[in-house]
C-alpha cells in the first residue's frame, strides 16, 4: 500500500490527503488557527494560548466595568446620604397603629 499524498492549498490553506493510486480525496483537514504551521499539534497548541489569552482579556473588562459600576454606586449613596444627612428620622407608621 502506498503512501498518500498530502497537499496544501495555497489560497485558503486546507490540507487535502489524496490517494495516489485513484486519486480519491480521503481526508481534508482545515487550518486550526488562520496563520497554519503546517504542524497541527503546533496550531492546536497556539490555538489554546489565543484563548487562554482572549480569557484574560475578557475577564479584565469584566472587572472593570464592575469597578465601574461599584464606584457609581458608591457616589451615589454618598450623595443621598448627605442629602438625608440634616432630615429629621421620622418613625414610620406601623398598620395596628390606625385601629
Amino acid at each position: 500500500m502506498s503512501e498518500p499524498l498530502s497537499v496544501v492549498c495555497p489560497g485558503c490553506k486546507v490540507t487535502l490527503i489524496v490517494d495516489r493510486k485513484s486519486g480519491k480525496v480521503l481526508e481534508t483537514r482545515k487550518p486550526l488557527v488562520e496563520e497554519s504551521s503546517g504542524d497541527r499539534f503546533e496550531d492546536a497548541r497556539r490555538r489554546v494560548l489565543e484563548s487562554k489569552e482572549r480569557a484574560e482579556k475578557a475577564f479584565e473588562k469584566a472587572r472593570e466595568k464592575e469597578k465601574e459600576k461599584l464606584s457609581k454606586l458608591d457616589k451615589l449613596f454618598e450623595e443621598k446620604r448627605e442629602e438625608l444627612k440634616d432630615k429629621p428620622i421620622e418613625r414610620p407608621d406601623r398598620p395596628f397603629d390606625f385601629d
